[in-house]
């Protein structure tokens, strides 16, 4: 058995957040020398958009990891994983497949808010892609991307697609905070603490002012639309058109014009008939009976 090659998978299992648990049937397998084996761990988390440390809810995760032995040599290699959430009170379950190298080494942690409906930031060495007659490129530093999973949809694999948006997509999650009437956030430190935890999936309390009322919210990053997202109290989304009512209104009129203006072009053309009107009915006078 290759020591060196297990003590790398006992840290990369470590390094995901699966701890150690695993470790002496991860040994026993490869020991055995299995072609392939996969490994099983179950954990329970506290719901993401939980508030009190003794809620009922729940959610169960349940982690598959799959190995594969080298063809080449003895070595062992951690390919992927697959996990399943189940929340309390929730019919169906939300299934993913997660690849080590192509999904960027998602962990445990940060695989139960994707699959949780939030998004969140990572630092990833990204690769140029390889040019045939030409040496591999090394790893670039490390780029920050946001990453967020489209749970409505599934692909070809049953998988539901990972987005990833890279810093050249143009998500200033500062930008987006400073756009809405926050409360509670007016401190470098308070600020800083919101944006490490907005990028590590979480939601943040904070207060919004609505009118002339302070109204207690949960915020989320949104990178896909490149804002920041407003819950209430009962994680209601609080839309643009509640929190700026007038610019909501001004929209409103200027799209009141330019219908206008439209309608006038269409029906209008100088008078002349168009194609689909129809011509008034004449009255013939009693028609005839049959």
């Amino acid at each position: 058995m290759n020591e060196n090659n297990l003590e790398y998978l006992k840290k990369t299992l470590e390094g995901l957040g699966f701890g150690v648990k695993l470790n002496g049937l991860m040994e026993d397998a490869i020991r055995r020398e299995l072609p392939a084996f996969s490994l099983g761990i179950e954990t329970m988390r506290r719901p993401v958009d939980s508030k009190k440390m003794d809620d009922p809810r729940t959610d169960r995760l349940a982690f598959t990891l799959n190995f594969n032995r080298s063809k080449q040599s003895d070595m062992y290699f951690l390919n992927d994983y697959t996990v399943l959430l189940n929340k309390k009170g929730e019919f169906k379950a939300v299934a993913q497949t997660l690849s080590l190298e192509r999904d960027h080494r998602i962990t445990a942690y940060q695989a139960h808010r994707l699959l949780s409906g939030m998004s969140l930031e990572k630092e990833v060495y990204l690769r140029e892609k390889a040019v045939p007659g030409q040496e591999p490129v090394r790893a670039q530093e490390k780029t920050p991307l946001w990453f967020s999973i489209n749970l409505d949809v599934t692909d070809a694999f049953g998988n539901h697609p990972l987005r990833t948006f890279r810093p050249e997509y143009g998500y200033d999650l500062g930008e987006a905070l400073a756009k809405y009437p926050l409360k509670g956030l007016d401190t470098p430190d308070k600020l800083g603490e919101a944006m490490k935890a907005l990028r590590n999936g979480n939601y943040v309390d904070a207060t919004l002012t609505l009118g002339r009322k302070n109204v207690p919210v949960s915020i989320a990053a949104n990178p896909q639309m490149k804002t920041i997202d407003i819950y209430d109290k009962d994680m209601v989304e609080i839309r643009n058109e509640t929190i700026f009512p007038e610019k909501a209104k001004s929209k409103g009129q200027e799209q009141q014009v330019a219908d206008k203006e439209t309608a006038k072009r269409d029906n209008g053309q100088h008078g002349k008939a168009q194609p689909w009107e129809q011509e008034p009915e004449v009255d013939t006078g009693p028609k005839r009976g049959r």
